[in-house]
């Protein structure tokens, strides 16, 4: 119960992100979002399945820090983890651009869950340095209690 409190909670706050990012959106290349937003997003995928919170938060930009912070990945990563297990691979289906975010959705196999598993990885600049701003995970197994 705990963890379903705790995983509400991050959607709500992506879902508030997506919210305030209002409705201007532009559709951009995958081939100029695929640069940066694979290393990045494959670095999170593997840092989850290696439990290595260091690895995983490297690109987070401040925000994302404080709000998904180690104790944060530790109420919540394992428990995902458990239900849909390790990242197997990934295959990018969009990236648009929204208010100053990049927003990039990728298709991914994971080895306890059957059906596709969405990723979606929220990039900003700063001082043109590219941080990851958002990261969410969603699929039927995660959905379903």
């Amino acid at each position: 119960m705990r963890f379903l409190k705790q995983w509400a909670t991050m959607l709500g706050i992506l879902l508030l992100l997506i919210n305030l990012l209002g409705c201007s959106t532009e559709k951009i290349s995958p081939d100029e979002t695929k640069k940066f937003a694979d290393p990045m997003t494959e670095n999170i995928l593997i840092a989850m399945n290696e439990d290595n919170y260091s690895q995983f938060s490297k690109d987070f930009d401040k925000d994302m820090k404080n709000k998904l912070n180690e104790a944060a990945y530790q109420s919540t990563i394992p428990a995902i983890k458990a239900k849909i297990g390790n990242y197997i691979s990934k295959e990018l289906i969009d990236s648009e651009k929204k208010d100053g975010f990049i927003i990039v959705t990728y298709k991914a196999k994971f080895s306890k869950e059957t059906s596709d598993v969405i990723i979606r990885s929220v990039f900003s600049k700063n001082n043109e340095k590219i941080y990851i701003s958002g990261f969410w995970v969603d699929s039927p197994k995660l959905r379903n209690n």
